[in-house]
């Protein structure tokens, strides 16, 4: 999110149309970044949830708030940065 953010804002304050991979590599580095964080918390935030003892509800709403939404927040805002990076206006008439 940070990278393909910052890199496509410097690419259109230049007035540059990234190539195809230019716009959506940084989205694939945003999401490996991504991945490896929740991958990294996945074990502290089960154990969390099993001493807990939540029940099944409950271990669904602590999944979806600390896996599903943090991932999905970062790949929908990756993916707008690279679609407006790549957009070209037409003049309508």
């Amino acid at each position: 999110m940070i990278l393909s953010r910052t890199l496509a804002r410097g690419r259109m304050a230049a007035g540059q149309q990234p190539t195809f991979i230019m716009a959506w590599g940084p989205v694939a580095a945003d999401i490996g970044v991504i991945v490896l964080v929740l991958a990294l918390l996945w074990q502290p935030i089960l154990t969390a949830v099993y001493i807990a003892g939540l029940p099944l509800i409950g271990t669904i709403f602590v999944l979806l708030i600390t896996i599903y939404l943090p991932f999905h927040i970062v790949v929908v805002i990756s993916t707008l940065w690279a679609v407006k990076s790549r957009w070209i206006e037409e003049d309508s008439k």
